[in-house]
């Protein structure tokens, strides 16, 4: 994906094409919708091949903000549609050729539109990626660049992490026709550049609003947020399974281990816990320090649906867990220690906070309770524990063993609590060395 320093670009200059000004009212409509990128794409490209402009092949890439890529792009081509790619944060790019690209040439040297023939005698095949393109049967290739200034700096992997000033997207097309594109084709594509790019700008803009209120709100509770559920004290009652973990003696961890190993230990416990939780339809809510808290919604999954995702799930985090300490342990580092509280019941669900600054989080009794039965596996002795709430509505053959009644902080009267079925406890990893 490119990453954008200031250039000057073409577009909008002059008259435009017949060909422009059928397209441009169509991109204006685009901008005030709520397309993906990946759609608006397409769209465009149909729209210039119908007003008469021989695409054969067109790419886009473009910036973007999302915590697993920093990138994304597209490519059409009139036998196979459209095929959207993203683009790693990593710096292995030089072996899918980015470092050799045309766009990559031309975001580094600020050249703002780049073309090539691919055939006859003016031929030049000065990228690798254009010999491919020639030996295809395309005769004729044109990239336009377009930065987006003032939307966001992503690191600019040329720069050695330096923030770069700006971002934006390239978008080449490409044509068989013997003669190439013709001076009114590549006018058309000159003036129709700006007003393309500003509807990749205004859908990845949305995309990226989406983007982060999923990852820090949730997957279901971003989209709300976005929605308008944003006044503090917009909460709505909801049934659900309740899951909370934490990671046990973080503070001695802290204390002993580099920040980044430390951090590196926190997130392994996140990965394997969380990964099993959403492959089930359960929602992380909120981290809280070493500790996630969890539901599993009933409205979608069922009473008893809900309850089999979490045991799964839980199942699969346990396993994953005990994996990653078989692994700590051969590199000489201490296995990780843990404990999970599973409830099931009523609870609010929503904004909470101060005036300038909210969480989306769920509150209520059987969120509490919840924390104290996690509590209650230290105790225990066992890393799973479960209320009658949740184990009843497994049905009665479910097989979790009742461990006895408690009393718990903070909440009335004595608290039954069960351990599950399945091998967690023999599979809880245990070794000479003191526990986290």
């Amino acid at each position: 994906a490119p990453t954008f320093t200031a250039m000057e670009t073409h577009g909008m200059n002059g008259r435009p094409t017949a060909a422009a000004s059928e397209i441009v009212g169509w991109l204006v409509d685009q901008a005030l919708a709520t397309p993906t990128v990946a759609a608006a794409f397409e769209g465009f490209v149909l729209r210039l091949r119908d007003a008469g402009v021989a695409l054969d092949r067109a790419h886009l890439a473009y910036t973007t903000l999302h915590p697993l890529h920093r990138g994304s792009g597209a490519t059409w081509r009139p036998d196979g549609g459209l095929e959207v790619e993203t683009y790693a944060y990593d710096r292995d790019q030089a072996s899918a050729g980015w470092y050799r690209s045309p766009i990559h040439h031309a975001v580094k040297n600020r050249v703002p539109t780049l073309r090539r023939r691919l055939v006859g005698p003016g031929a030049t095949t000065d990228f690798e990626v254009l010999e491919d393109f020639a030996a295809e049967g395309l005769t004729d290739y044109y990239l336009l660049c377009c930065p987006f200034q003032g939307f966001y700096a992503p690191v600019d992997i040329d720069g050695g992490g330096e923030p770069a000033e700006g971002s934006g997207l390239a978008v080449s097309f490409a044509t068989s026709r013997e003669s190439g594109f013709s001076d009114e084709e590549i006018e058309t594509l000159c003036w129709l550049l700006k007003p393309f790019a500003a509807v990749v700008k205004m859908a990845d803009q949305r995309q990226v609003a989406l983007n982060l209120a999923e990852c820090y709100i949730g997957k279901r509770a971003g989209p709300r947020v976005l929605g308008g559920a944003i006044q503090r004290g917009d909460f709505a009652s909801t049934r659900a399974v309740v899951f909370m973990a934490d990671l046990r003696a973080s503070t001695e961890l802290a204390s002993e281990l580099p920040r980044d190993e430390f951090v590196a230990a926190i997130n392994s416990f996140f990965d394997c816990a969380v990964t099993a939780l959403e492959a089930e339809g359960g929602e992380p809510l909120t981290f809280i320090g070493d500790g996630v808290l969890a539901i599993f919604p009933i409205e979608t999954l069922g009473e008893e649906g809900a309850r089999r995702a979490a045991h799964r799930a839980v199942d699969e985090a346990v396993r994953a867990l005990n994996a990653l300490n078989e692994a700590r342990i051969e590199r000489g580092q201490r296995p990780l220690r843990w404990g999970m509280g599973l409830h099931a019941g009523e609870l609010e669900y929503g904004n909470i906070g101060a005036p300038s600054r909210h969480s989306w989080t769920a509150i209520g009794a059987v969120v509490n309770e919840t924390a104290r039965l996690e509590a209650l596996t230290k105790e225990v002795g066992e890393p799973v524990v479960a209320s009658r709430a949740f184990v009843e509505g497994l049905g009665p053959e479910n097989g979790w063993r009742r461990l006895g009644a408690y009393d718990l902080k903070g909440v009335p009267g004595a608290f039954e609590a069960f351990a599950p079925p399945f091998s967690v406890a023999a599979e809880y990893i245990n070794t000479e060395q003191e526990a986290v």
